[in-house]
């Protein structure tokens, strides 16, 4: 049960009638389309003609229909035993799947044993990590080595690398390519992402995050990389002691909520010195390389964006603030403040930085580097739940990638990122049943993406009202996280 989302009467045999079909594979879009749904799956797909025999009619007339959204990075289960409103705002959003970035043993424990919470309608999880890497467990080679162990043991989906240095890097990337396990996450300052590509990383998460990649399409690449100082870490204990992963979150959080306040004066130096000396050629060139080796992004640029912009008005007093818990709330307060207290070089830094994070995304996306949408949602100052996922598409589009590219990068670009391909992200038999509908045309504009008419999650039907209604709730309570 939820506290928010109320059981659909809408499910069993469903009938979306006379609606346009959006294939983000093909990128075509045809009118005139009956979906079945029996139980959680699509069972036909045809030109519209009598009703379905005993079937809920949902009139899809001059509307849309995708498959349901993903988003490809958050931490919904950082707070497991309270995800109600996280989900509820994810439902209601259109987003029906997630992967999550952050995990601990006792979470895939949950999983195997099927103790996950499932509120009404909620998203399924895609895929998670176990413990991040940090110096807590990841502090040497051999360290790295041994945490990937037993994340693949664990049964992780991956493993995510949060705060490493190259050689403890590198070192699980090689123990996880013999496991045939994937890792991803964030690059240390000290690693060339070229070295990281070629290496076999699985995915590069918030276009670095840092100064690292841009250093790569500078033309002062030495100069930058030779005064890059690396980022100062909490004092996480490095001893290994029942309970250390919550004492390491708890240390962390903090500047998890908003890494850019801890930003040095010589990283601020770092990113005004790559960005004033971009050279298109040398990002082209790291493009084709990551395209050479498959090396995934997941830009979450609205994650970047409210570090960067971290006292903006933009985000400080963003109505949607009244679905957030009390407590979360205070603790981005107290980052805004903390953003607002940076020299104002630094600042300066950071907000310029913002014209080349989102030129780079546009070069990625021309070169075809495989990209996923992401947000970072949960624990991220001023990043609102589902509604983040639209925000992201927004800031994709800012950076100039067609509305195409972007539906891609939350349905069909997920399955084949995650080795589903053919499992979800289409409108098609066999397919399961995880739709949204639309009042407008997806393949004309990214906006439409939010012009939601109802969600249809796992075979259940919600109308506008209804998800309305779900906000409302929420509104009322806050307690997404």
């Amino acid at each position: 049960m939820s506290r928010y989302v109320e059981p659909s009467m809408v499910n069993g045999r469903v009938l979306v009638r006379d609606v346009t079909v959006v294939d983000p594979l093909d990128g075509r879009g045809t009118p005139g389309q009956d979906v079945v749904v029996e139980g959680n799956r699509i069972t036909s797909v045809t030109a519209t003609g009598a009703p379905a025999a005993g079937a809920h009619v949902v009139e899809g007339r001059g509307r849309c229909v995708v498959p349901g959204l993903m988003d490809m990075h958050t931490h919904a289960l950082n707070t497991p035993e309270d995800v109600d409103g996280t989900y509820a705002l994810m439902l209601a959003n259109g987003v029906v799947g997630f992967r999550q970035m952050s995990g601990n043993r006792a979470l895939l424990k949950s999983r195997s044993q099927g103790t996950l919470p499932r509120p009404t309608g909620a998203p399924a999880l895609k895929a998670t990590a176990g413990d991040l890497l940090t110096p807590l467990n990841a502090s040497t080679a051999e360290g790295a080595v041994r945490a990937v162990r037993e994340q693949h043991r664990d049964g992780a989906d991956f493993v995510k690398a949060g705060m490493t240095t190259r050689e403890t890097f590198l070192a699980a990337l090689r123990e996880a390519n013999r496991l045939g396990i994937r890792l991803g996450g964030h690059l240390p300052a000290d690693l060339d992402p070229r070295e990281a590509a070629r290496a076999g990383v699985w995915s590069i998460e918030h276009l670095g995050p840092g100064v690292t990649v841009f250093a790569a399409a500078s033309s002062k690449e030495s100069e930058i990389r030779a005064g890059s100082p690396a980022r100062k870490l909490p004092p996480i204990p490095r001893v290994r002691i029942p309970g250390a992963d919550r004492l390491a979150m708890k240390l962390i959080k903090g500047m998890v909520t908003n890494p850019a306040t801890s930003t040095s004066e010589g990283e601020a130096h770092a990113y005004g010195l790559a960005d004033g000396s971009y050279d298109q050629q040398k990002a082209e060139e790291l493009a084709a390389l990551f395209v050479e080796h498959t090396t995934w992004q997941c830009p979450t640029l609205i994650r970047v964006h409210t570090q960067q912009f971290g006292d903006s008005p933009e985000h400080t007093e963003d109505p949607r603030r009244r679905y957030m818990a009390p407590e979360e709330l205070r603790t981005w307060d107290k980052s805004a403040k903390k953003f607002a207290r940076l020299p104002g070089v630094t600042r300066n830094a950071l907000h310029n930085h913002w014209a080349a994070q989102l030129r780079m995304t546009r070069t990625f996306a021309d070169a075809g580097v495989p990209m996923v949408a992401g947000t970072d949602a949960c624990g991220a100052a001023g990043i609102i739940p589902g509604f983040a996922l639209h925000d992201e598409f927004g800031h994709l589009a800012e950076a100039g990638l067609e509305p195409l590219t972007i539906l891609r990068m939350t349905t069909t670009e997920p399955a084949r990122f995650l080795g589903e391909e053919g499992e979800f992200g289409r409108v098609a038999p066999g397919m399961p049943a995880d739709l949204v509908l639309l009042d407008e045309d997806p393949l004309r504009s990214h906006t439409a993406l939010r012009t939601i008419a109802g969600v249809m999650r796992d075979g259940s039907w919600w109308s506008r009202a209804d998800l309305d209604a779900v906000v409302e709730r929420v509104a009322a309570k806050p307690g997404a996280h």
